[in-house]
C-alpha cells in the first residue's frame, strides 16, 4: 500500500513526531509493544536519560515513558533541561485500566500527578493523548512568562 507523507502515521502526527526534528524517546516499552515505532529520521531511542549525555537544550522533542512517580521526579529536571526553546516534552504513563486487561502493571502515576510535577518545574500541559490501550501521554511545554 502506498502512503503519502501526510498520512503515514496518525499517532506521529498527533504527537508532532516528524522526520528532521532532533528528538529522543526514552525508556520505551519493548519493540513489539512500543506504540511510537517506527521512529522518524532524527529521533533516537535510549534506555535511560543518562544515555543522552550532555545535550543540554538541544532536543525539539522528548518522549519519556515513566514507570513510577519517584522515577519521574528524579529525571524530570534533566528532561526539562534537554529541551530546546519551543520544544515539547511528552510524558507517558501506564493507564490504570491497563492492569484489568492484564496488559501491564499501572504505576502510581496519572495525568494529574504529571501535570502537578510539570507546573512545579515551570512547564504547562497543552495536550493529552492515548498512545494505545496501555499508555497515555501528556504534552508539556515551557510556561511563557
Amino acid at each position: 500500500m502506498n502512503h503519502d507523507s501526510t498520512g503515514d502515521n496518525p499517532l506521529h502526527k498527533r504527537l508532532g513526531l516528524r522526520p528532521g526534528i532532533a528528538g529522543a524517546v526514552i525508556s520505551p516499552p519493548d519493540d513489539d509493544a512500543n506504540p511510537l515505532l517506527p521512529l522518524p529520521e532524527g529521533v533516537s531511542s535510549v534506555a535511560q536519560v543518562e544515555d543522552l549525555g550532555d545535550q543540554h537544550g538541544s532536543l525539539d522533542y522528548i518522549h519519556y515513558f515513566a514507570r513510577s512517580r519517584a522515577e519521574l521526579a528524579r529525571v524530570f529536571p534533566q528532561l526539562r533541561d534537554l529541551l530546546a526553546a519551543g520544544g515539547s516534552l511528552w510524558i507517558s504513563w501506564i493507564k490504570q485500566s491497563s492492569a484489568r486487561r492484564g496488559g501491564g502493571l499501572p504505576g502510581d502515576l496519572n495525568e494529574n500527578l504529571v501535570r502537578r510535577m510539570a507546573l512545579t518545574s515551570g512547564m504547562v500541559d497543552v495536550k493529552v493523548a492515548a498512545l494505545d490501550q496501555d499508555w497515555s501521554a501528556l504534552k508539556l511545554v515551557m510556561r511563557r512568562h
